[in-house]
């Protein structure tokens, strides 16, 4: 599973697109952002004769209107948008939930029935997570294995009260935990509890998800510039299966933590993905996260910003796992992948 936070999320690490306009209508302003990237991509041990890829990675268009104390607003986003992971090095249309053809991604409308209260409704973005499902809103390119593991987008309603700079949300949603597309799971819906907010400089979100005889996890974002050269991030998830998903002579619970640093300098970058992840003693995973037993993975993203709305980036990624979980193109088993990739990127 995947989770998406949307360009006007709650969530916390939300990257503001650049430029952003507004279109006034007949009842309402209406904010517009979006952007275009295209990309190549290169993967060894990809299971076919398919090693590399040139790609329209994203065309996204967001449309959104700000609720009012006593009012309602809107966020939606519409187009296609490619979530290349480190599992298939941006290789598989892998959208999850997401439609693979041009078409609505996300879209809910917000009442404010009283100040600080605001009700979301609709299709959904998850507060979970550090990372972004649109690559241009992310520091790297291609997605995490802790991403993997985690939420992504659903219909349901969340209910959020804010307290100074604290906010606490509940939500209700019919998330059936899709895993690559895949929704044969015996789940039908899922709660989730958290806050997000800033304490002694430090942006965070705790969160509580429980996905309904399938699984549950805590998850916990921490983010802090702590010089205006460097950022840090890190996301730990832990979860742990239902009795009911549990299978027999497996393990029944994981964890895995995602570090990220991000060195910045004028228009130049350098984000570094650096993760561990544990799915159980070996042989007996849980399957949490891919069946990799135990993973480490490193990306690293340079990046030039010609422009304030436009990047040029090139990534080099590399998973290692305790298990064979990949293949090359003549079948045999491997317990690695190396990817690389280079994506343009125009924000609007």
């Amino acid at each position: 599973m995947k989770k998406f936070l949307g360009l006007a999320s709650v969530g916390l690490l939300t990257v503001g697109v650049a430029n952003a306009g507004q279109i006034t209508v007949a009842n309402s302003d209406i904010t517009l952002s979006g952007a275009v990237t295209t990309g190549y991509f290169y993967s060894t041990n990809t299971d076919s004769n398919n090693h590399d890829s040139f790609k329209v990675s994203n065309f996204l268009v967001g449309l959104s209107s700000e609720a009012k104390d006593g009012g309602i607003g809107f966020t939606a986003g519409f187009g296609t948008v490619l979530l290349p992971t480190v599992y298939d090095g941006g290789l598989t249309d892998n959208k999850a939930i997401l439609s693979k053809n041009f078409g609505i991604i996300y879209g809910y409308l917000t009442y404010i029935p009283v100040k600080n209260l605001s009700i979301d409704a609709g299709l959904l973005t998850t507060n979970i997570g550090y990372e972004l499902a649109t690559s241009f809103t992310n520091p790297n390119i291609t997605y995490g294995a802790v991403w993997y593991a985690q939420p992504l987008i659903y219909p349901g309603v969340r209910a959020t009260y804010q307290v100074g700079d604290i906010k606490f949300y509940a939500e209700v949603s019919k998330d059936k935990g899709y895993v690559d597309g895949n929704s044969s799971l015996q789940t039908s819906g899922a709660y989730a509890v958290g806050s997000i907010g800033n304490i002694l400089g430090v942006d965070y979100v705790v969160s509580y998800y429980d996905y309904t005889a399938y699984k549950n996890l805590v998850d916990i974002v921490l983010s802090k510039e702590v010089h205006k050269n460097l950022k840090l991030g890190l996301d730990f998830d832990y979860q742990w299966l239902d009795k009911t998903a549990k299978i027999s002579g497996h393990d029944d619970k994981g964890y895995g933590v995602a570090l990220y640093l991000i060195p910045q300098y004028d228009k130049f970058s350098t984000p570094i993905r650096l993760e561990y992840i544990n799915d159980g003693s070996k042989g007996k995973e849980s399957g949490i996260y891919n069946y990799v037993s135990k993973a480490y993975t490193i990306t690293v993203t340079p990046t030039y910003k010609p422009t304030k709305n436009s990047y040029i980036r090139a990534e080099v990624s590399y998973i290692n796992s305790d298990n064979k979980i990949f293949a090359d193109k003549n079948g045999n088993q491997k317990d690695t992948k190396s990817s690389a990739a280079l994506e343009l990127g125009l924000l609007f």
